[in-house]
């Protein structure tokens, strides 16, 4: 692989938020989300851990002189924020770029473009994802798809 992109939540991280409560929770609704975004800023993902098998991967295909891309779904200018502080302070120096999409949708075009750019093959560019409806389409635009359970069985 040349080119290898990582999804976010749920993929190289369990997504885990802390709520007005003071709760640990998995997530909110759209507009708890917004909000939660805005107001933490940067410090968005303070709580989520690293998936360490997708993270080994990362390291391995980055070994093996492949550039590599987070590629997510983000809502809003703190989640932005937040997706791309904690990719450097998580993983200084594995990520060439932190890139975000609006809609999940937009990912697989975003490789294509990312590929002409770098003049390569789009069957050498790698999505790693959770979410199978973008694991299909990859698969179906002739890039290698790889579904984060594989990583996580180490298949």
């Amino acid at each position: 692989m040349k080119l290898v992109f990582f999804d976010v939540d749920g993929t190289l991280i369990v997504p885990i938020y802390k709520n007005k409560k003071g709760n640990m929770v998995v997530g909110f609704s759209d507009e708890e989300w917004f909000e939660y975004c805005e107001t933490q800023g940067e410090k968005g993902y303070q709580y989520c851990k690293p998936v360490m098998p997708v993270i080994r991967y990362a390291r391995k295909k980055k070994a093996e002189g492949a550039k590599l891309f987070v590629l997510s779904t983000a809502q809003t200018p703190g989640e932005i924020k937040a997706k791309e502080h904690y990719a450097e302070v998580n993983f200084p120096g594995l990520f060439d770029e932190v890139i975000t999409v609006p809609h999940d949708h937009m990912k697989v075009e975003v490789i294509k473009a990312k590929a002409e750019e770098e003049g390569v093959q789009l069957s050498d560019c790698e999505l790693v994802e959770d979410t199978y409806a973008n694991v299909l389409k990859a698969n179906d635009a002739g890039i290698v798809a790889t579904h984060i359970s594989s990583l996580v069985c180490d298949l």
